[in-house]
C-alpha cells in the first residue's frame, strides 16, 4: 500500500510541475471561444509535459543501470579469482574469464558443460561433497580441488581453494576459486629444508 501511495503522491508532483511549466509557455493554439476546447488542449499541454519530465526520468534511470551493468561486468568478469554458478548437478551456469582461464577452456564453450568433467579423478568425491552440502545446509562451504587445466597445447594440474555459497533463491551454488599451486609447491619446498 505504501508503494502505491508513493507512486500517487509522484504522478501528483509531477502533474503540479507539468502545469507550472505550462503557465510559463504560450498555448499553441486556443481556441478563446470554446470553454471545452481550451480545457481539452490545456490537459492535453500538461500531459505531453508530464510525459517529457516522465521521458527524461527514464533516460536517467536507463544512464544509472548501465552505469550498475558496467560495474557488475568489471567486478565480476574480470576478477582475479574464478568465479562459477553450478546447479545442484553440477552444471556450469555462468563463470568469469578467470574461472576459464583456470579450466583453459573459452568460456563460452564451458557454459552448460558439467564441473566435474574439469576436476581431476582423486578430487571428483570431495567436489561432490561440496556440492551436496551447500545445497542441503545452506551453508558456505570450502576445500580444495586438482582442475585439469586442458588447452590445445598443454594439459597440467592445477590446485585451487574453493569457497562454495547457496545463492538466496537457493536455485544454484556459487563458487569462488583461487590458484593455490605455487603456494603449496613452496610450503612442500619448505618442508623439505625444514626436514
Amino acid at each position: 500500500m505504501k508503494k502505491q501511495d508513493k507512486s500517487v503522491d509522484e504522478a501528483t508532483l509531477l502533474r503540479l510541475i507539468a502545469e507550472e511549466e505550462l503557465k510559463n509557455d504560450k498555448p499553441v493554439f486556443l481556441d478563446l471561444d470554446e470553454l471545452d476546447n481550451r480545457k481539452l488542449i490545456h490537459e492535453l499541454q500538461v500531459h505531453q509535459i508530464e510525459l517529457e519530465m516522465q521521458n527524461e526520468e527514464l533516460k536517467a534511470a536507463h544512464a544509472k543501470a548501465y552505469e550498475a551493468i558496467e560495474k557488475y561486468i568489471e567486478l565480476y568478469d574480470y576478477a582475479p579469482s574464478g568465479y562459477l554458478s553450478l546447479t545442484k548437478e553440477g552444471v556450469i551456469i555462468e563463470l568469469n574469464f578467470s574461472a576459464a582461464n583456470m579450466l583453459g577452456r573459452n568460456r563460452n564453450n564451458l557454459k552448460g558443460t558439467r564441473f566435474g568433467l574439469h576436476i581431476s579423478h582423486d578430487s571428483l568425491s570431495t567436489f561432490n561433497k561440496l556440492l551436496d552440502r551447500s545445497f542441503k545446509l545452506n551453508e558456505k562451504e570450502s576445500c580444495e580441488l586438482i582442475l585439469l587445466h586442458k588447452t590445445d597445447t598443454i594439459e597440467k594440474l592445477m590446485l585451487v581453494h574453493v569457497d562454495a555459497q547457496l545463492s538466496k533463491d537457493s536455485t544454484k551454488c556459487m563458487f569462488t576459486m583461487t590458484d593455490i599451486s605455487e603456494r603449496k609447491k613452496m610450503e612442500i619446498e619448505l618442508n623439505k629444508k625444514v626436514k
